[in-house]
């Protein structure tokens, strides 16, 4: 059966992932499939054509922008905006739009999980994953992959930014007073297995939190309490309790590494 639902990823040499996405994505039977490029010099444009989905190629506008780009380019009630790097479960559009409608809300995230955690990386992210997000029936934040109301998405503010796009959406949502949540369906994440690329992954998540508060400054305790308490304590100590004791140090070099991000780009 087709659903309803415009699936949105956004691109940038993604050729090594871009396949297995939209086989995942297509394999739940969306009614539409939008790819919006930002200048690959890979095959990742080239992969997705082959699979019959529709390509948008503006250039690098940007997270913030191609995202915008993405949902008011849909022509379907509901939109799903997801990574290269997801690959979701065969219920997952089906799942997500069913407790959309139910609930009421105008934005609702999936859980998630790592596709067959091998490193210790790849473990700590799968443990970080399951400590962070859980479903619950109301949140202020939603991040991906999740589905929303398209007329919500194509409302919503028209600068929301390049680092932690997903972020400023739900404040702009929150604003707006519309209802967000973390759903049941549940999406696996290729993750980056080696220090190098776990470091620069973080360090450029602090930096979109110094861009994020010098934007949002009525947000800088939030943002500090989760780089400082959350990250490291709530969500580092919990998994211990499930045997997992090495969990503290993942999420203490990944509060450390953000919070670095964070003061090295304090304007």
């Amino acid at each position: 059966m087709t659903h309803p639902v415009s699936v949105q990823i956004i691109t940038l040499n993604e050729e090594a992932t871009i396949a297995a996405c939209l086989a995942s994505v297509l394999a739940t039977e969306p009614a539409e499939v939008i790819v919006i490029d930002g200048g690959s010099t890979d095959a990742t444009v080239d992969i997705a054509k082959s699979m019959g989905v529709q390509v948008l190629t503006p250039g690098r506008l940007g997270r913030g922008a191609s995202r915008r780009l993405g949902y008011h380019s849909a022509s379907q009630p509901y939109s799903a905006m997801v990574d290269a790097d997801d690959r979701i479960a065969e219920d997952w559009v089906e799942v997500s739009l069913r407790e959309l409608r139910a609930g009421s809300y105008s934005g609702l995230q999936s859980r998630l999980r790592v596709v067959s955690p091998q490193s210790w990386w790849e473990r700590g992210w799968d443990q970080y994953f399951l400590e962070s997000i859980k479903p619950v029936a109301d949140t202020i934040m939603v991040g991906h992959p999740a589905i929303y109301v398209t007329k919500d998405l194509q409302e919503s503010r028209d600068d929301i930014g390049h680092d932690h796009e997903d972020t400023q959406l739900s404040v702009d949502f929150q604003s707006r007073g519309l209802r967000q949540g973390i759903g049941t369906a549940v999406s696996y994440r290729v993750c980056p297995n080696t220090r190098a690329e776990n470091l620069y992954k973080w360090h450029f998540y602090g930096k979109g939190y110094r861009d994020f508060v010098d934007k949002h400054p009525d947000r800088r305790s939030a943002i500090l309490k989760h780089m400082l308490i959350t990250i490291p304590f709530v969500r580092g100590w919990r998994p211990v309790a499930r045997g997992k004791f090495m969990q503290p140090v993942f999420a203490s070099v990944m509060a450390a590494t953000i919070l670095a991000g964070y003061l090295r780009h304090k304007r």
